[in-house]
């Protein structure tokens, strides 16, 4: 059944905005003028350049990220029939049960062949797939482990013993998901006042 949350959830995540979103600090629209990097080495403005369109980048993620967020709250309120009162009120135990679904499955993914020499993890602290990178504080603790443990993987020095340990964490931030799940899906089912709430919302594998 978890299997199955995941994937529909994962289906209509564009309805869902299941993290907080903050928008970055002002990133000039302009890159860095040369006079501004005047006495920087070349390698010294390459970085600056690619840390400005690194910004940019995630700016407009934000701010493309922030239109879902509005334009999801508007789909949701249609689907369910339901005025802005009575959305507030179904909204976080939304939000939870979407959170902890995706809990049980913390993790990381990877892009390329699955060779050594083009394998790459995708880390929620970087941001990809068209999401904008995590700060520590918008980081679930499941994806916070998740890429502890791919940067242990990545490391020729870590130990078994570490590698163990972030495993052990790993899975076990995963059961409490798991457990605390249907007591979320119960508390979703109390708010709903009509059978057309119920059945969207079961479709949807956030109830049982």
């Amino acid at each position: 059944m978890t299997k199955q949350r995941i994937i529909l959830v994962s289906v209509v995540c564009f309805l869902i905005a299941v993290f907080t979103v903050q928008t970055l600090s002002q990133v000039p629209t302009r890159p860095p003028r040369l006079r501004d990097m005047k006495g920087m080495t070349e390698e010294e403005r390459k970085k600056e350049m690619e840390n400005w369109r690194f910004q940019r980048r995630q700016q407009e993620l934000k701010k493309s990220e922030e239109r879902m967020k509005v334009m999801a709250r508007e789909a949701w309120k249609r689907l369910l029939r339901v005025n802005e009162r009575q959305w507030k009120l179904i909204e976080p135990k939304n939000e939870k049960v979407g959170s902890l679904v995706y809990e049980t499955w913390a993790g990381a993914l990877g892009s390329g062949v699955i060779e050594e020499q083009s394998f790459r993890w995708k880390l929620h602290s970087k941001g990809s797939g068209g999401k904008s990178a995590k700060a520590p504080h918008e980081m679930t603790e499941g994806q916070k482990i998740a890429d502890e443990l791919v940067g242990l993987l990545e490391d020729e020095q870590s130990k078994d013993e570490e590698i163990r340990r972030k495993i052990d964490a790993l899975q076990q931030v995963r059961e409490k998901a798991r457990k605390e799940l249907p007591e979320a899906g119960k508390e979703l089912a109390a708010l709903l006042t009509n059978p057309r709430q119920e059945a969207v919302f079961l479709l949807m594998g956030c109830i049982d």
